[in-house]
């Protein structure tokens, strides 16, 4: 192997190993494994199992498809998911046993599901779900076998899940709200716990970011409107100060990592205050970090100091007061907006246009596996085509890491999977133990799904392959084949993803230039003394671009036929990333200590000095 492609498989792996904890859905999991336990146990109890199987294959990909953020938005993603989850259903039901035509219009609706992604993100999820139910319904093992039937039993399940979940979110508490604040605290308290390259990250400002949009998308006004968006600031205000303290820690090293790691509990017990069901202690992490503040060694790294703990302290006064939800709430929900489609499709309709290439690519992909699953009599077939649709991606770094994270969590999944099996048969209750099994799946994919993607695809192979325990297929006697499959389906998917790869080392150059770029930018206001929120958020958005164009770039293999050419190294990546960290955090610490005429001129020195050396390492790799 090559040492790029090592390169790649390494990084590719260490994705799979990442949990954003912040992201860990814990309510929403809980309340789609109640919906789809309630589901299957009455279709149990009726006598109607097959029925139900189709209705907890709805409310499951509804939940998938729900976000986190106002009522009317997440209705509106939700009632278009289950829509097309039951296109999904119905044309698989409608062609399984018709060959060529099953075949011919694989290849189209594959095209069709991928050119969804000209949508958005979220208009690429509900492509991928329908393609996989026209996968899993085409291969007529799972079902009542009336294509019909089991298309409105996926609509029924889907609103069932909808109508749970918005009804268990009611309007006025401000629910989703209150998680997407509660996520930007969680995600500076891992924030502090981070080391070298994945400091670059700016996380915390993007989380940030998307709370505010949440609430301006709910609607919140007065009260409401300054206690939620206040306790945003407070965060933004807090990060500020943590990035400021990063051009500062070689003053007292100690005493910066010290300050760091206090201020990391404290955000922690307000975001799980905000949505947990009982209160955190917020007040004694806030004294354990007053008293670290306490010990600033000299008057600049206190002026810092202040500027982490001053903001906590103001959200933990928010968070003592009383909150204005509920009957207190004030809120105008305004109009969603709805951006015609036609236009949006059209623009991405070009050659070259990545989105374009990526229909092309899953219509190839996934029609030849779909012709292979029709023609081959190996019992569970489907099981190829269904994973292509599940790990091909718009990117080669996206449809590399998709792939090491669908094989591994589709692995443990089976394994699982046949543990669940044996203590069913042991216990002599297969349907009551595979009834509590899919709850536990359901609990695993919807609350790691933006968590971790292969602990969330443990729970969709359960999900699937305990549903088809339920309709009569074995399991463990074909374990064999569904990984044999699975491990097909990546080296397949990849084949066709390395054929033409769109790579990102090349645009990752440019990113980490754009970046410096913005970096200086935001320098020349800060020196004119002029406001530099704009500057600052600039800086936010070039940084985040160039941190996704250097891991991308980290996972690319080599492609098919491929000359070598440019390619960062992940060592070059981690420098040229420290340095714009570096460069940032001194523009950070100037700003904040000039508001109280502490400035310091070392500091434009050093910045000057890091950005040449930026520039300088950006023109050699561009010529290597």
């Amino acid at each position: 192997m090559s040492t790029v492609n090592r390169h790649a498989a390494l990084s590719a792996l260490r994705e799979c190993m990442k949990v954003q904890r912040a992201h860990v859905d814990i309510v929403g999991a809980i309340r789609a494994a109640i919906v789809l336990v309630v589901l299957l146990s009455l279709g149990h109890r009726f006598g109607l199992l097959s029925e139900s199987l189709s209705l907890g294959l709805g409310a499951l990909f509804a939940a998938i498809a729900d976000t986190t953020d106002s009522p009317g938005r997440r209705l509106r993603v939700m009632v278009w998911g289950v829509l097309w989850s039951a296109v999904g259903t119905l044309l698989g039901g409608l062609l399984s046993g018709f060959g060529p035509l099953h075949v011919v219009l694989g290849f189209v609706f594959a095209a069709a599901c991928g050119y969804a992604a000209s949508l958005g993100a979220r208009g690429a999820l509900i492509g991928t779900l329908s393609l996989v139910l026209f996968a899993v319904y085409g291969g007529d093992e799972i079902g009542t076998g009336v294509a019909f039937l089991d298309a409105g039993l996926v609509i029924v399940g889907g609103t069932a899940y909808a109508l749970v979940s918005l009804a268990a979110t009611p309007l006025r508490r401000m629910l989703t709200c209150r998680v997407a604040v509660a996520r930007a605290y969680r995600a500076y308290a891992e924030a502090t716990h981070r080391t070298g390259l994945e400091m670059t990250a700016p996380t915390v400002a993007i989380e940030a970011m998307a709370a505010r949009t949440v609430c301006d998308h709910s609607g919140v006004q007065g009260d409401t409107s300054d206690w939620l968006n206040g306790l945003i600031t407070d965060l933004e205000r807090t990060r500020l100060g943590l990035l400021a303290f990063l051009a500062m820690k070689e003053e007292a090293p100690d005493y910066s990592q010290q300050l760091v790691l206090a201020s990391g509990p404290v955000a922690k017990a307000i975001g799980d205050t905000l949505v947990g069901p009982f209160s955190r202690d917020v007040d004694g992490p806030l004294a354990a970090l007053e008293a670290v503040r306490a010990q600033a060694p000299n008057d600049r790294l206190a002026i810092l100091a202040d500027d982490v703990v001053g903001p906590l302290r103001d959200a933990a006064a928010r968070m003592r007061r009383p909150w204005p939800i509920g009957r207190r709430a004030s809120l105008d929900p305004p109009p969603i907006a709805n951006p015609p489609i036609l236009p949006r499709l059209r623009e991405h309709w070009t050659a070259g246009d990545p989105v374009r290439e990526h229909a092309i690519r899953l219509c190839l992909a996934f029609g030849l596996a779909n012709l292979f699953a029709v023609l081959t009599p190996i019992p569970h077939a489907y099981w190829f085509p269904m994973t292509v649709a599940w790990v091909t991606k718009p990117d080669l770094s996206g449809t590399v890491t998709r792939v090491f994270m669908r094989v591994l969590g589709t692995l443990a999944g089976i394994v699982l999977t046949v543990v669940f099996v044996l203590i069913a048969g042991q216990l002599h209750a297969e349907v009551l133990v595979s009834i509590i099994a899919i709850g536990v799946a359901t609990y695993l994919a919807i609350g790691y799904i933006w968590a971790n993607y292969p602990v969330a695809v443990i729970g969709i192979t359960v999900f699937v392959l305990m549903f088809a325990n339920l309709a009569g297929s074995p399991i463990t006697s074909d374990v064999l084949a569904r990984v044999g499959f699975t491990v097909l389906a990546g080296v397949w998917v990849l084949l066709f993803a390395l054929t033409r790869p769109r790579r990102s080392s090349l645009t990752a150059l440019d990113a980490l230039s754009r970046t410096a770029a913005a970096i200086r930018d935001y320098a020349a206001t800060v020196r004119d003394h002029q406001d530099a929120t704009a500057a600052r958020i600039a800086v936010n958005r070039e940084r985040l671009a160039a941190l996704t164009a250097v891991n991308a770039a980290a996972t690319e293999p080599r492609g098919l036929w491929e000359r070598p050419g440019p390619h960062i190294e992940p060592q070059d990546a981690a420098i040229l990333l420290a340095d714009a960290l570096n460069a940032a955090s001194v523009v950070v610490a100037e700003e904040l200590l000039h508001e109280r005429h502490q400035d310091d001129p070392q500091l434009w020195a050093r910045l000057e000095v890091t950005l040449a050396d930026m520039d300088t390492r950006i023109s050699a790799l561009r010529v290597t």
